[in-house]
């Protein structure tokens, strides 16, 4: 997973540097499909897909199923949006689709586990937007994106040291064996006399 969020960056990063950064930083990233760098924008996509494959099977090897299935919602999205012209309708509600529930669904995961990340992770496309200076929705979008993949990588982290952890037995409250207490005849205890 690691490995693949790492390598999408990477091309990301390549495919700003071969286009030139002033040229490519404001094109979405469905745009670096069409031109001269076809091969290199399909490369993003298919890596992209990849990074959610990874993550959706370990989440559903992981025991996490209700994850793996808004993961995999995430790769058709991603697959309908690649498939489709970067001006088309169903392309840009896929897009739209895709970027809403992915935040969305971090969002669910970290309220779930760590109110003050939530927060921070709310205003996370606030601060991406101030940071680039609302120039491009381009850079705001990839930028985004890259969010996105590190996110999956944290919590696909978390998730797997999680499985790793020895599982601590929580204490029975509702079956606790009652306590005994014997009584063996054969001593007396003198009475005590009243004053």
């Amino acid at each position: 997973m690691k490995i693949a969020a790492i390598a999408f960056l990477a091309l990301l990063i390549y495919a700003h540097v071969l286009g030139g950064v002033e040229t490519m930083l404001p094109r979405p990233l469905s745009m670096f499909r069409d031109g001269e760098f076809a091969v290199l924008g399909n490369a993003l996509f298919t890596v992209l897909a990849l990074v959610g494959i990874v993550y959706t099977f370990d989440l559903w090897r992981l025991g996490r199923p209700t994850e793996a299935a808004n993961a995999g919602f995430a790769i058709v999205v991603l697959l309908i949006v690649a498939a489709t012209l970067s001006t088309g309708t169903l392309h840009n509600v896929g897009a739209f689709i895709l970027l809403g529930s992915m935040f969305a669904y971090y969002a669910i995961l970290l309220y779930r586990s760590s109110r003050p990340w939530m927060f921070v992770h709310l205003s996370v496309p606030i601060l991406l937007a101030v940071a680039i200076g609302f120039r491009s929705y381009g850079i705001w979008q990839k930028a985004l994106i890259s969010y996105f993949v590190i996110a999956a990588v944290v919590h696909h982290h978390v998730v797997r040291r999680a499985a790793r952890a020895p599982a601590v037995p929580e204490p029975d409250v509702f079956h606790k064996q009652p306590k005994v207490y014997r009584v063996n005849p054969g001593t007396t205890w003198p009475r005590r006399r009243d004053k």
